[in-house]
């Protein structure tokens, strides 16, 4: 029975220090992610609040959502392929493209993400951006 209490002992001394010693290296480690490097890499350039959204379209936008907007009475043709299938499912998970006409925009159209906007002429040119922004990176 002593030797079993030895071994119990010998055990748990050995785990404290190994927890010690993840611990004290965990505290030295200086990596990290710059949330500021990643954003500046994406496509578009930043969002600072213009065009204006409305309440559903940027809380539609911060959950991680893609938002289309288009000038003309109709989207231009190609928008549709930009907006995956899965409807309501996919814009409470932040992964759907929403478009919506915004007869003030001065281009086409505009992809907005949460932090950045891409301005264009044709659906195609924002592939690359609804690509990369979605889902809120």
């Amino acid at each position: 029975m002593r030797s079993v209490a030895t071994w119990l002992v010998a055990i748990l001394i050995g785990l404290a220090a190994l927890v010690g010693l993840i611990a004290f290296l965990n505290s030295r480690d200086q990596s990290g992610v710059n949330q500021n490097a990643a954003v500046a890499a994406g496509p578009g350039r930043l969002y600072r609040g213009r065009p204006v959204l409305p309440p559903l379209l940027h809380a539609a936008v911060n959950r991680g959502n893609v938002v289309i907007l288009y000038r003309d009475r109709q989207p231009p043709p190609g928008t549709a392929s930009l907006v995956p299938p899965g409807g309501k499912a996919l814009l409470q998970a932040g992964q759907a493209v929403v478009v919506h006409r915004d007869p003030r925009l001065k281009v086409p159209l505009v992809a907005l993400s949460a932090r950045k906007i891409e301005q264009a002429d044709t659906p195609q040119q924002l592939q690359p951006f609804v690509d990369y922004w979605l889902g809120g990176r």
